[in-house]
C-alpha cells in the first residue's frame, strides 16, 4: 500500500507515476546524472504546470492550499523513480518558508520559475547584525541541489544560535562538489553579503530539520518501494539451478522482509506528514519516521543489489542509483541514530502519538443506538448483562446476523469506542471465537443451534485440536485417524500444544478420514466437534520452558464421535480449517500487546539517564512500535473507506511477535545482574522473555509466515 490511502491521494499518486514514467525514464535520468552542467529535469515544467511545486503552499501565493499529506504522495513517486533534480529540496524550502510565514519569497517557487534548496547537513555560516542588515559570510558545504540559480536556505550562527536565512544564488559563489548521488548535485556555497532582516527566517533549526525529515522519509519510502518491486520481479524471472530463484527460501524471506520494511516505512512517512507540525506528538512521529526510513532505504537498496546478484553491481543497471540516493539522504539528514535518540527522549518524557481520525456521518446513527443500548444495561453485573449483549449482536458485531450485527467497519469502531467509554467489558469467547464462525458458515442448522448460542452465552468452552507432534505449521501432515464405525467415527492419534484441553467442554478436531499423499495431503481431512468428556481421551499437561503448563498433549484411543458431530462433508475439513485459522490470526493480531512491552521498558528506566547505546535501542523500539500501530490504523482506515485493507494486517502478526521478543530481551538487559534472578522486578521480565519465545511459533512459525507472505502477497513461485 503506498503512502496515500484515500481515493484522492491514489489519483494524485497515479498522475505522478504517469508523468514520471514519461519524463523520468532510465534514459533521461542517466542523461541528467551524467551531464556536465546542471539543468532543471524534463519533468519539471509539467509538474509545475500541474501545481505540484506549490501543492503545499497557501492559495494566496498561488499554491494549491494543501499540506504535507499531499506533497508526500508526489515525493514518494519521485523516490520510486529516483528522479533527478531539485524537486524535493524545493518542496522542503516551500515547507520551511510557509512555516516561517515568509510568503513574499514563495511565488517563484510555487509557479516553478525558481528552484530552491535547504542546506540540511551543511556547515553553518557566520552572521552578525549590522546597521545595513544581517551580514553573513563563510562557506557552507555540502549544499544539496546547489547550482540551479535559485533560492538557497542556508544555516548561519547568530549570537550563538543556529538560524536560517534565505539568499539568492546570484549573491553567492557555488563551486560544484563531486556527488555520491549524481542525480542531485552538491555544491560548496561561499557567501560574503548582507541580507535584509526579513531574509532571516522566523523558523527554528528543529522545524527545518523536522520538515526535511517528513519529505525525505517519503522519498526514502519510494526508493525502498522500487527496490522491493525490482527484487520481486527479478526473483520471479531469474532462473538458476533450473528454477526461478524466488522458489528458494532464502530469497523468499529476503523479499518478505523487504515488504515488511517498506510497509513500515510508508506507514511512518504517512503519519509524520499528518497533524499539527509543531505538536509534541507529531514531532515524535517525525523522529520515528526518520529513525526507520533513513536506514531503511539504504537497507532496501543493499538487499535489492544482493538479490539481483552480479547484474546489480553494474553501472548499467539502476540499482546503484537507488543506493546512492538513499545513502546521500541519510548522510545529509541523519544520522538515523540522532533521530532514534530524539524519539527515545520524547518517549521517556511521556510524549505519545495521538491517532485521531474522523468517522463518516453514519457513525452518529450507530453511536445513538449503542448509547441507548448501554443505558438499558446500566447497573447490571457482568453476568447479568451478557445475555442482552449477545442478543443485541454486540458481543461480536462483525459476525452475521443473528449472532452479530453484520457491522461494517464504521459501526464496529463506534461500538468499541462507546463500550470503552461506558467501561463495559464484553466477554471473551477465547477459542470459541475461532470455532463458532466455522460452525455458523459450514454447519447444519441443528449443529448451529446446538453449539453456537451456548458458546456465546458462556455455557460452553472450547479447545482446538489441530497441531500434532509431526504437524505444526505443516498442518496438512497430520496423522490422527478417524475410522468410520456404526453411528460415527473412531478417533485414534495424538494432538499437542492444546490450550484449555482440561477445562474445555468441546474441541474442534481435525482428523484424517482418507489418505493424503505428497502435495495432495490436505485432501482427506475432516472437521469434527469432540465432546472432551468422551471415554478414551487422555489429557496430559505439557510443561513449557517457562515452568508453567498452559499447553497439553491429548491422546485419543478409539474415541467415538457421532456422525452428527462432523461439520461439513467428509474429507472437506481442510477448507473448513482455513476459516478457523483466519479467525485465529485476526484474533491474535488484534490482541497483540506489543505496546505494553515498550511501555514496560519506559517505566523500568523512569527518569534515570541512560547511555547512548541504551537510548538508541529504546528509540529503535519506539519507532518500530509506532510503525506496528500504524499498520493497524492504516488497514482500519482502508476498511472505513470500503477498500481492500492491503497487506498491513497480514504482516503485523509476524512483526509484532519478533518485536515483542526483542523488547522483552532488552528489558532483561536493563536489569543487569538482577536479570539472572526471578525475584522482584526481574520476575516479570524473565517470565516475559521466556513466554514470548512461543510468539514466533504459535499460529504459524515466522519462517513459514515469511514463505506465505512471499507466495501469497508477493506472488513468488512455490518450491515444488
Amino acid at each position: 500500500m503506498p503512502i496515500g490511502i484515500t481515493e484522492e491521494h491514489e489519483a494524485l499518486r497515479a498522475a505522478a507515476r504517469d508523468l514520471l514514467s514519461r519524463h523520468a525514464s532510465r534514459e533521461t535520468m542517466r542523461a541528467d546524472a551524467e551531464a556536465e552542467t546542471v539543468a532543471l529535469p524534463a519533468y519539471w515544467k509539467e509538474a509545475a504546470a500541474l501545481g505540484w511545486t506549490g501543492l503545499h503552499a497557501p492559495e494566496a501565493v498561488g499554491g494549491s492550499g494543501f499540506d504535507l499529506p499531499e506533497i508526500v504522495v508526489v515525493v514518494e513517486e519521485l523516490g520510486r523513480s529516483v528522479a533527478p533534480g531539485p524537486f524535493v529540496p524545493t518542496a522542503h524550502a516551500v515547507a520551511v518558508l510557509v512555516a516561517a510565514r515568509a510568503t513574499d519569497l514563495l511565488p517563484g517557487l510555487v509557479d516553478g520559475s525558481v528552484a530552491a534548496t535547504v542546506a540540511v547537513g551543511a556547515s553553518p555560516l557566520t552572521a552578525s547584525v549590522t546597521s545595513g542588515g544581517i551580514a553573513i559570510s563563510g562557506t557552507a558545504r555540502p549544499v544539496l541541489a546547489a547550482g540551479y540559480g535559485g533560492l538557497l536556505l542556508l544555516p548561519a550562527e547568530l549570537d550563538g544560535e543556529r538560524r536560517w536565512c534565505a539568499v539568492d544564488e546570484s549573491a553567492v559563489t557555488v563551486t560544484p562538489i563531486d556527488s555520491l548521488d549524481p542525480g542531485r548535485r552538491l555544491g560548496e556555497v561561499t557567501v560574503d553579503t548582507t541580507i535584509a532582516g526579513d531574509q532571516l527566517l522566523d523558523v527554528s533549526d528543529q522545524q527545518v530539520r523536522s520538515l526535511g525529515a517528513v519529505l525525505y522519509s517519503a522519498e526514502a519510502a519510494g526508493l525502498a518501494g522500487w527496490c522491493l518491486d525490482e527484487s520481486v520481479r527479478h526473483a520471479k524471472e531469474r532462473v538458476q539451478f533450473g528454477r526461478p530463484i524466488g522458489t528458494f527460501q532464502a530469497i523468499k524471506h529476503k523479499c518478505a522482509d523487504l515488504l515488511i520494511l517498506v510497509e513500515q516505512m510508508r506507514a511512518l512517512a504517512w503519519d509524520a506528514a499528518r497533524g499539527e507540525h509543531d505538536a509534541p506528538d507529531t514531532q515524535l512521529a517525525i523522529a520515528a519516521a526518520a529513525a526507520m526510513t533513513l536506514d531503511g532505504a539504504v537497507k532496501a537498496a543493499e538487499e535489492c543489489i544482493q538479490i539481483l546478484g552480479g547484474i546489480g553491481f553494474t553501472w548499467e543497471y539502476d540499482a546503484h542509483f537507488y543506493l546512492r540516493r538513499a545513502l546521500s539522504v541519510r548522510q545529509l539528514l541523519g544520522p538515523a541514530a540522532s533521530w532514534r535518540a530524539a524519539a527515545a527522549a520524547m518517549a521517556k518524557q511521556g510524549v505519545r502519538r495521538k491517532q485521531n481520525f474522523e468517522l463518516p456521518d453514519s457513525a452518529e446513527r450507530y453511536r445513538a443506538e449503542v448509547r441507548e443500548f448501554l443505558s438499558s444495561i446500566e447497573g447490571m453485573s457482568p453476568d447479568e448483562r451478557r445475555k442482552p449483549i449477545v442478543d443485541a449482536g454486540y458481543l461480536l458485531p462483525h459476525w452475521p446476523k443473528p449472532w452479530g450485527r453484520e457491522a461494517d467497519a464504521v459501526e464496529q469502531l463506534v461500538i468499541d469506542a462507546e463500550f470503552r467509554a461506558a467501561k463495559v467489558r464484553r466477554p471473551n469467547l477465547a477459542i470459541g471465537a475461532w470455532a463458532a464462525p466455522t460452525i455458523i458458515e459450514h454447519g447444519t442448522e441443528e449443529q448451529i443451534q446446538r453449539w453456537v448460542p451456548k458458546t456465546m452465552y458462556g455455557e460452553l468452552s472450547w479447545c482446538q485440536l489441530f497441531s500434532e507432534p509431526g504437524a505444526g505449521s505443516d498442518l496438512a501432515s497430520l496423522t490422527t485417524r478417524a475410522e468410520a464405525t456404526e453411528g460415527g467415527w473412531l478417533i485414534t492419534g495424538q494432538k499437542v500444544w492444546t490450550t484449555m484441553a482440561r477445562e474445555a467442554d468441546f474441541g474442534i478436531l481435525l482428523a484424517r478420514t482418507s489418505p493424503g499423499v505428497g502435495a495432495e495431503r490436505h485432501h482427506g481431512i475432516s472437521y469434527f466437534i469432540l465432546d472432551m468428556k468422551t471415554p478414551g481421551i487422555d489429557i496430559r499437561p505439557l510443561r513449557e520452558l517457562t515452568g508453567q503448563a498452559m499447553f497439553n498433549e491429548v491422546f485419543f484411543d478409539k474415541v467415538f464421535v457421532p456422525t452428527d458431530c462432523l461439520i461439513g462433508q467428509v474429507d472437506d475439513g481442510w477448507r473448513l480449517a482455513r476459516t478457523t485459522l483466519v479467525n485465529e490470526r485476526v484474533a491474535m493480531a488484534t490482541g497483540s500487546s506489543f505496546g505494553a512491552g515498550v511501555e514496560g521498558v519506559l517505566r523500568s528506566v523512569g527518569d534515570r539517564e541512560l547511555d547512548p547505546v541504551a537510548m538508541d535501542r529504546i528509540g529503535a523500539f519506539v519507532a518500530e512500535a509506532q510503525s506496528l500501530s500504524l499498520l493497524g490504523v492504516r488497514a482500519m482506515l482502508k476498511a472505513l473507506g470500503g477498500t481492500d485493507k492491503g497487506s498491513e494486517s497480514s504482516l503485523r502478526k509476524l512483526v509484532v511477535a519478533e518485536h515483542d521478543q526483542r523488547v522483552q530481551e532488552f528489558g532483561i538487559e536493563l536489569l543487569g545482574a538482577e536479570g539472572a534472578t526471578v525475584a522482584g522486578d526481574a520476575l516479570g521480565w524473565t517470565l516475559g522473555y521466556l513466554s514470548t519465545r512461543c510468539l514466533t511459533i504459535a499460529g504459524g512459525t515466522s519462517e513459514v509466515q515469511r514463505n506465505v507472505i512471499g507466495e501469497r502477497i508477493l506472488g513468488l513461485p512455490r518450491d515444488a
